[in-house]
């Protein structure tokens, strides 16, 4: 049976930008399973699978549909017990839930907001008067207003990414020696801006840029 995973995208359909799917391609990558995506744009999310969920990435594999990313990391990761380990112990996965609080709450309200225009820019018509609806009233702010402030919600990001530098002074992944769902959680964070924009959110950052190339490669 063949993994289909359901993708967020943009007008151009070979760019996909949601961090959350990131992190899932990343694992299926890591643990050698092959799969297929389907590329679904924001107003199409709903019609996935008989409105399975309000949110991507949703996973179909036979007749079992996910679409929570980290249960279906702990489900790729029990479908091929062989391969790599995206968690190997329930301490990891515990750590792991850390590191997926720690990104949605310290890196996400910054990236959003340096690239929240710019995500706009890269939908069809529907989808950016969807997006702008959505996202303005949310953030309490306009998409150009937060766009002419983005080089200062740079400097918060920059200054929330200490941990994980100091982090990578002694180890080559947040995994350790290999990375792990770890990794991978905070790669697509920064898969993200990098699909969306050509706005670099990593100025200064040499090592964690090196690592996201290590994952990226």
């Amino acid at each position: 049976m063949t993994l289909v995973l359901y993708d967020l995208c943009a007008e151009d359909e070979s760019r996909r930008f949601s961090p959350y799917c990131w992190r899932i391609k990343r694992a299926l990558q890591h643990k050698g399973l092959a799969f297929e995506t389907v590329p679904v744009p924001f107003n199409k999310i709903a019609c996935i699978e008989g409105n399975t969920s309000k949110t991507v990435p949703v996973l179909k594999h036979g007749d079992t549909i996910i679409s929570d990313s980290f249960q279906i990391a702990e489900y790729i990761d029990d479908l091929a017990p062989d391969a790599p380990k995206l968690f190997g112990s329930e301490d990891t996965k515990a750590l792991c839930r850390f590191v997926e609080a720690w990104t949605y709450s310290a890196l996400h309200p910054g990236i959003v907001r340096m690239v929240v225009k710019d995500i706009h820019d890269i939908l069809d018509d529907e989808n950016k008067e969807y997006f702008r609806s959505t996202r303005e009233p949310a953030m309490k702010s306009t998409l150009e207003a937060m766009h002419a402030e983005r080089d200062d919600y740079r400097v918060a990001f920059q200054k929330n990414l200490l941990a994980l530098d100091l982090m990578l002074r002694g180890q080559p992944f947040i995994g350790g020696k290999a990375p792990n769902y770890a990794d991978f959680i905070v790669y697509g964070s920064l898969k993200w801006p990098a699909e969306c924009s050509d706005y670099d959110v990593l100025p200064n950052k040499q090592r964690i840029r090196e690592w996201y190339e290590r994952l990226d490669g």
